[in-house]
């Protein structure tokens, strides 16, 4: 437990077991477990069934253990990302079990983040825990694993195959008795596509920019991981068939790697990837009516940043309610006619969608809501509620804390 963030054990949250979404707190994350398990079942075929090639998770959307674990469901190895010290600790008990036996930090590392990733590797002998750089300065010395981060022109971190930085790091490694496993890219600009076309073309990027930096090492660099993807374009990969069967052809082993498509969230819908709508948003964030106002047509929730995000997105609103009405048959993907048209810390007030009929609302009835980003609202929550739609299943706790 992490002293500075405690958070309660699964058995402190055992009375919501078989409770209905409408007795649950609000607000309340809430998972919906087929979806989450179809989710995390589409890449995995993806990667291993149409594309022979790696697929690494990545758990900085969830933070659980339980999800890691239908990450890795269906992979032959147990090598997952995280994004802060914080959620590699967490995972020590899948570590113990040998479900998780590598994690890549999967930032340019901090240098104040390396005592704790020792002590993680000392606690577990038998864990493969490797860093990512960008820099010479950012190397951990002798005997650890690194990937070279590298820029396809999202310019957020990470070098560009052909800058001399980027030579000078590559010698820095060479000589600092590190080991280069490999060399990764993120397209989180790819955000902003609006078809599976356009997030095939920004995968294409990333190949070209991992494959150039590969390519400068000549034959010191077969047998290396090039790393990319970014949910959106993860699930184009199915157009890079001829691209994949290149890299295994030049000696390299491809891996795709990706995160927030475990739960899907509003941003992701407006990539308009193929095969995926509202159906498969998995996570919707359970919040109160507190006031109603017809002369204006709008509503107040119980609810503001604190407890959904505050994060844009092409589709309209900071949240989308959905269909769903207490004790009611719910589709999983109709909506309410309504959206979180604005936002502050703790209230939002719901105004109508377009023209159409808009479900009533009722001073203290509860609504669903999809959220913009899965990974920004999973995280004013400590924990999910998981149903199957009608009641909780399970109570999975979120790791808290950097």
């Amino acid at each position: 437990m992490n002293p500075l963030f405690p958070a309660p054990s699964r058995d402190d949250l055992n009375h919501y077991l078989n409770l209905p979404l409408s007795s649950l707190p609000t607000p309340s994350a809430i998972l919906h477990l087929p979806t989450v398990t179809r989710n995390c079942a589409r890449l995995v075929k993806t990667t291993q069934s149409t594309l022979a090639i790696r697929f690494r998770p990545h758990t900085k959307t969830h933070k659980t253990l339980e999800l890691t674990r239908l990450q890795l469901s269906g992979l032959d190895h147990g090598d997952v990302i995280v994004s802060t010290v914080r959620e590699a600790e967490a995972l020590e008990p899948l570590v113990r079990e040998g479900v998780v036996t590598g994690i890549l930090y999967g930032l340019p590392l901090p240098l104040s983040a390396v005592p704790r990733l020792s002590a993680l590797r000392d606690r577990n002998p038998s864990l493969d825990v490797t860093v990512l750089v960008d820099h010479p300065s950012q190397l951990p010395g002798a005997g650890w694993g690194v990937f070279v981060k590298l820029d396809n022109g999202y310019h957020r971190a990470g070098l560009s195959p052909d800058s001399s930085q980027l030579q000078t790091l590559l010698k820095a490694i060479a000589t600092s008795g590190a080991e280069l496993r490999g060399f990764y890219s993120h397209a989180g600009h790819s955000y902003s596509s609006s078809s599976a076309a356009e997030s095939l073309r920004f995968l294409a990027d990333e190949l070209d920019t991992v494959v150039a930096a590969a390519g400068e090492l000549g034959e010191q660099g077969e047998g290396l991981i090039l790393s990319v993807g970014a949910t959106p374009t993860a699930l184009a990969a199915e157009g890079m068939h001829e691209a994949a069967e290149r890299i295994r052809e030049c000696g390299w082993t491809l891996e795709l790697h990706a995160g927030v498509y475990t739960l899907m969230d509003l941003q992701q819908l407006s990539t308009n990837p193929d095969g995926v709508g509202w159906g498969d948003i998995a996570i919707t964030v359970l919040a109160e009516v507190a006031s109603v106002y017809p002369e204006r047509g709008e509503a107040l929730l119980a609810l503001g940043t604190t407890g959904l995000g505050r994060e844009p997105g092409k589709i309209a609103g900071w949240g989308v309610v959905t269909g769903w009405e207490e004790g009611k048959e719910w589709d999983g993907e109709s909506k309410s006619g309504w959206v979180v048209g604005r936002i502050s810390q703790e209230h939002a007030v719901l105004t109508k969608e377009g023209d159409g009929d808009a479900m009533e609302l009722r001073v203290g009835m509860k609504v669903r809501i999809w959220p913009q980003h899965a990974c920004i609202a999973g995280c004013a929550h400590g924990w999910y509620f998981v149903t199957d739609g009608q009641k909780v299943l399970d109570v999975w706790v979120r790791c808290r804390g950097w």
